[in-house]
């Protein structure tokens, strides 16, 4: 090797040197890059799902205890006690306020024979008045106090085919539902208001079919029916039960854990379906 070539390797030997060290550098800006929009996308997941946690706990500690819950129940049932002794109190106004009306008219008639006579013939109008106020007080029945109100039912569209065990049957066709509290696309009742509650659910099979379904209430089995036809019959069985329910319970129907295979039928001839609604 000459003296000449000499620094000429040394400059090309710097030269990669250098570019290589760059392009490392590069390479490793971007790997920062990507790791930091990672890390920036979890922190906003993470944030979502605590904020999700909050909402569920807050609404789970403005649930009643059971204590609170029998204090609510003995507070309605004093109402009701209340307002039906003042109903009866009222009528009772009524009936003295018209009887002393009478009375009076009849101290203000004279001993004379005319006026007896005239008093005398009166009184058969007088004790006509005296039974029509007490039968109106007897006709009058107490109101109830009023509940708001809560209530749904919704059926299948068409014959649902369940794939697999715990599988969570979403009636999709809703008919009626007050207080918007049925979500068709998940099958699940959110109870809006801590009260007592009834719910029923009918599933109807036919053929090689058969089906054991469950009702959930906040993750607990509440009640469960079971048919399979055998090949003989199409038919529907049903099951109901009344829970006390709080607010924010998922309320739903789901197949159980063994004995499922086939079609849930669905149609004009008959409808599986799920209801519920508040008692009080």
């Amino acid at each position: 090797m000459s003296l000449q070539t000499f620094p000429v390797l040394i400059l090309c030997a710097f030269y990669f040197l250098t570019n290589s060290y760059i392009y490392a550098d590069q390479d490793e800006i971007v790997d920062v890059n990507t790791d930091w929009k990672w890390a920036v996308r979890k922190i906003k997941e993470l944030e979502e799902q605590v904020r999700i946690q909050d909402e569920r706990i807050l609404t789970l500690e403005k649930r009643p205890t059971a204590s609170e819950w029998t204090s609510m129940v003995d507070i309605r049932k004093t109402v009701q006690k209340q307002h039906d002794r003042i109903v009866q109190l009222e009528a009772r106004i009524d009936e003295l306020e018209t009887q002393t009306e009478i009375e009076n008219n009849e101290l203000g008639e004279t001993s004379s024979p005319e006026r007896m006579h005239v008093s005398q013939s009166k009184r058969p109008m007088i004790n006509s008045k005296r039974s029509m106020v007490k039968n109106a007080r007897l006709l009058l029945q107490p109101t109830p106090v009023p509940v708001e109100t809560v209530a749904f039912f919704a059926y299948f569209s068409t014959h649902n085919p369940p794939s697999m065990h715990h599988h969570i049957l979403a009636f999709d066709t809703v008919i009626t539902n007050v207080g918007n509290a049925y979500h068709p696309q998940s099958g699940t009742f959110i109870v809006p208001k801590t009260g007592l509650y009834v719910f029923t659910w009918t599933i109807r099979l036919w053929g090689s079919s058969y089906h054991t379904s469950e009702l959930l209430v906040d993750n607990n089995v509440v009640n469960t029916i079971y048919l399979d036809p055998n090949n003989h019959i199409d038919g529907s069985v049903t099951g109901t039960a009344v829970v006390l329910v709080n607010q924010g319970d998922d309320v739903l129907i789901r197949t159980g854990s063994e004995n499922n295979n086939g079609d849930i039928k669905s149609d004009t001839h008959g409808r599986s379906s799920f209801a519920g609604w508040i008692l009080m």
